[in-house]
């Protein structure tokens, strides 16, 4: 059996509780709280239908939230540490964080997913803090130690909850294999011995603002699409940030610290003539460390990075033009016509000739 705690309810009775109490409450025991008392509904009937929520502003959204009810199975309430958030046959799910819960240091098995939509939170990774700000997104990979709170009874985060396949779906097949960046997101959260998170600076970007909107709402319908839908959001998500953010995102990690995303994206975009000397002086790193971090972060060294770059495009010109393999030479940084056909021939086992030959079979 199912029972049904509205979000106003559950802040309301946290409010209550922290004004007669010297320690902050757990979730489990607001929720026993507010059972007993029979601050509940159990039937689906009685819920409020959330049409046209996403089209409120901020303001009246966030209001209007506070009539929702999230579900819980009543098994719950007879539990002493905590359930799982993520529903056995669900494939994520999206809830709200709330203002001065007892906050500690955990774990998840799947991937957490922080998007700050309004105000400020902190964020404690291991040992470092971080204040995260409206537009933040903040992906944790599983088994990563943390904890987030807010930082003022305005702010507003929505945590979303994704299972480990789910989120290789929908977030790592969206990246290219060949994409210098993309080999930097996936070799950050898919390291299973080493926890890390993935820090988008979105800027309260709108798409995305609306998006989260959608999918946090989702979770409130309770009938056999809801999956389907939220899988469908989530991919909007994820090609929403990452389409936009050589343009208007930054990013960071718990390795990192610093955005090594200009640098990455120099190397894309001047992959036919960049430099190592080149990107020392614009970017006022030594050689030395240049190599280290581009490696450290890729995986490959700067050659082999930008090798890989060049056949790429190559691969490309021969397959969807008519350009001779001179002009294709010159194209991808080739001074010699005669070095691009040794390279191509040694990284692809075979001449560039007959690989035009053969993808135009």
């Amino acid at each position: 059996m199912n029972f049904y705690v509205s979000i106003g309810d559950i802040q309301d009775r946290i409010d209550f509780y922290n004004e007669t109490h010297d320690n902050y409450p757990t979730f489990l025991e607001i929720l026993q709280e507010l059972y007993q008392d029979r601050k509940f509904i159990s039937s689906e009937s009685e819920l409020p239908t959330i049409n046209g929520l996403a089209m409120l502003d901020d303001d009246k959204f966030l209001k209007k939230i506070r009539t929702l009810y999230f579900r819980f199975p009543d098994k719950v309430l007879t539990q002493k540490t905590g359930f799982d958030i993520v529903p056995v046959n669900a494939d994520l799910t999206v809830i709200s964080q709330f203002w001065q819960l007892q906050n500690f240091m955990h774990v998840h098995d799947c991937f957490e997913i922080n998007y700050i939509f309004k105000g400020e939170c902190e964020l404690v990774f291991l040992d470092e803090k971080r204040i995260l700000k409206e537009g933040d997104f903040c992906i944790l990979s599983p088994f990563t130690k943390h904890s987030t709170r807010l930082l003022s009874r305005e702010s507003q985060i929505f945590p979303i909850l994704v299972k480990q396949q789910t989120f290789s779906k929908a977030f790592f097949s969206l990246l290219s294999n060949d994409d210098i960046l993309s080999t930097f997101f996936r070799k950050i959260l898919s390291d299973a011995e080493k926890p890390n998170y993935l820090l988008f600076h979105t800027s309260s970007f709108p798409e995305v603002r609306f998006i989260v909107k959608e999918l946090f709402l989702e979770n409130f319908q309770y009938d056999k699409y809801v999956n389907q839908s939220n899988i469908h959001w989530l991919n909007l998500l994820f090609v929403s940030i990452l389409r936009n953010y050589q343009t208007y995102s930054q990013f960071s990690s718990y390795d990192n610290g610093l955005d090594y995303a200009p640098i990455l994206r120099y190397i894309q975009s001047h992959y036919t003539t960049v430099t190592l000397p080149e990107l020392s002086r614009i970017f006022h790193y030594s050689v030395p460390y240049l190599s280290k971090i581009i490696k450290e972060n890729t995986g490959s060294t700067f050659s082999v990075i930008v090798k890989k770059l060049k056949m790429k495009i190559a691969t490309d010109l021969l397959e969807k033009t008519d350009s001779s393999i001179e002009e294709i030479a010159t194209k991808v940084g080739y001074n010699s016509s005669d070095h691009f056909y040794r390279v191509f021939s040694e990284f692809y086992g075979t001449s560039p000739t007959k690989y035009r030959k053969e993808c135009r079979k």
